[in-house]
């Protein structure tokens, strides 16, 4: 005996609507994931918290040349060269070193100029400082010596190449050095500093002197004031007697 199925009343029509139903739901749940959630003001939000202080706080224009300046000086340090330095020339004084003569001035008959300038100038350290660096400049071959050439081109670099070579020789002529005159440190900071001395008015003028640079130290000033009579009964050579006299 073959059991015949009955249906329920209404069955398949109920299924439909639930299978709608359930997609009706899915959609509404999709469209409200995909709306913006409202966010609680008393969760921190940084982005929405940078918004409002740019809002609050705009930039004026005088900030903005600050900025646009800063950039600029920026930009120019960074596109300058590695270790490059600004060349700058030394300022002249006459104070920077002091030149002395002995208690005997007898001690002055055997000496060549070069040799007073190594015994008798004394130079402040600051200022050898400065010409050490010229001298370690054209030391080339770090013997601690400069040859006459070399020492007239480092003595240029003394003063930034902004004095003539004829003035160099005629320094040089003035002391008698040869090209066989080897300079070491002292006697190169000794002929910067009678350079100094010698070519002061020809770089500094009235309305550039510094005061107190162009005056010598006090005891330099006793020493060389009566200088004449002090070669009575002395027998300097000629020389030496111009240097002194021009000190």
């Amino acid at each position: 005996m073959v059991k015949k199925e009955i249906g329920r009343p209404g069955n398949k029509s109920s299924r439909k609507s639930a299978k709608g139903s359930r997609k009706k739901k899915k959609e509404k749940k999709e469209k409200k994931e995909s709306e913006p959630q409202p966010v609680s003001p008393l969760v921190y939000n940084s982005q929405v918290a940078l918004e409002e202080l740019l809002v609050k706080h705009q930039r004026s224009p005088v900030e903005e040349g600050i900025g646009s300046v800063r950039a600029e000086l920026a930009e120019y340090q960074a596109s300058r060269t590695k270790g490059q330095q600004i060349t700058v020339r030394m300022g002249l004084s006459r104070k920077i070193c002091r030149f002395v003569l002995p208690m005997d001035m007898k001690e002055l008959e055997n000496l060549t100029a070069l040799e007073y300038l190594r015994r008798y100038c004394f130079v402040c350290s600051r200022r050898q400082n400065y010409y050490n660096k010229s001298f370690d400049k054209f030391d080339r071959d770090r013997d601690g010596i400069l040859s006459l050439k070399e020492m007239e081109r480092a003595l240029k670099d003394v003063y930034t190449d902004d004095i003539a070579s004829e003035k160099v020789q005629e320094l040089a002529e003035l002391v008698r050095a040869v090209s066989e005159t080897q300079f070491d440190r002292q006697l190169f900071g000794a002929m910067c500093a009678l350079s100094e001395r010698l070519f002061y008015t020809s770089f500094v003028t009235e309305d550039t002197e510094d005061a107190g640079n162009g005056e010598r130290h006090r005891v330099e000033e006793a020493d060389f004031c009566s200088l004449t009579s002090r070669f009575r009964g002395c027998d300097i050579q000629g020389n030496m007697k111009s240097l002194l006299s021009m000190l």
